[in-house]
């Protein structure tokens, strides 16, 4: 399924809107209300939302570390399949190196939503899966590699040499 222009953040705006009702229907039934969740999207989802002009196969799932209650998580799932894609039940699994940085592009009263520095996302993708990503990150150096992804290149020990 085609990767269409804003809309994941069209989902964490009907997940905002959820939660708020969700919440005034438990503070009327006296129980404990949501939390505020934060949303931080790794992964193919952060690149594409970067809308970096690389060379990328499409994909449907959606890798997120998320702060926040389980009836939320999998709200959110639901608003995805709605749109033909999916939360990757795997998501907490995926390697980012632990200084990514995170853009904030979704403020709400109940959701935050995150983004992944694009140099972060490549340098998780080139160490953890080199093969499966190999046109991204050709793609990718062949228009200049950012100092910062260099930086962490090195860092993390990673030869480019193999996507040359």
């Amino acid at each position: 399924m085609l990767y269409t222009k804003d809309m994941l953040k069209e989902v964490l705006k009907e997940l905002d809107v959820w939660v708020r009702n969700e919440n005034k229907e438990r503070s009327s039934q006296g129980t404990l209300l949501l939390r505020k969740t934060i949303i931080r999207i790794l992964g193919q989802t952060a690149l594409l939302e970067a809308k970096l002009q690389l060379e990328m196969v499409g994909t449907v799932d959606v890798d997120a570390y998320i702060e926040g209650e389980h009836v939320v998580r999998k709200q959110f799932d639901e608003l995805l399949q709605k749109r033909k894609h999916h939360l990757d039940p795997d998501s907490e699994k995926v390697w980012m190196p632990p200084e990514t940085e995170y853009q904030i592009f979704y403020q709400g009263e109940c959701i935050d939503g995150f983004l992944a520095h694009p140099d972060d996302v490549l340098i998780s993708k080139a160490l953890k899966a080199p093969e499966r990503n190999r046109s991204l990150l050709i793609s990718y150096l062949a228009q200049g590699a950012s100092k910062k992804f260099l930086k962490l290149a090195k860092k993390y020990h990673l030869d480019l040499k193999r996507f040359i």
